[in-house]
């Protein structure tokens, strides 16, 4: 009998397709490619999202040599006043 199966190229092929799909299955392959393949998708869009970050950043490096920007970045986050300013105090 395995000298029939071994003169019958078809079956032979099918055979090694069920032992390779079999071993993929029972020791975890597939589910290792599947989870490397959406770990692959996270970081491609992590990636993506860090290299519009420093985008960004870039451009405020660049305007950061603009005194105007400046002067805009001291107010917002600074508290700080221009002379022009008109500045009202509360006591609490």
């Amino acid at each position: 009998m395995l000298h029939r199966l071994l003169h019958a190229p078809l079956k032979v092929f099918l055979l090694c397709c069920l032992f390779g799909g079999g071993s993929l299955l029972l020791n975890g392959g597939l589910l290792r490619l599947y989870s490397l393949d959406r770990d692959e998708t996270e970081l491609q869009n992590q990636i993506q999202h860090l290299q519009t970050e420093l985008q960004d950043l870039d451009a405020n490096i660049k305007r950061a040599k603009d005194p105007t920007f400046i002067a805009r970045q001291a107010m917002d986050h600074l508290d700080m006043v221009t002379d022009r300013d008109l500045v009202f105090v509360f006591a609490e």
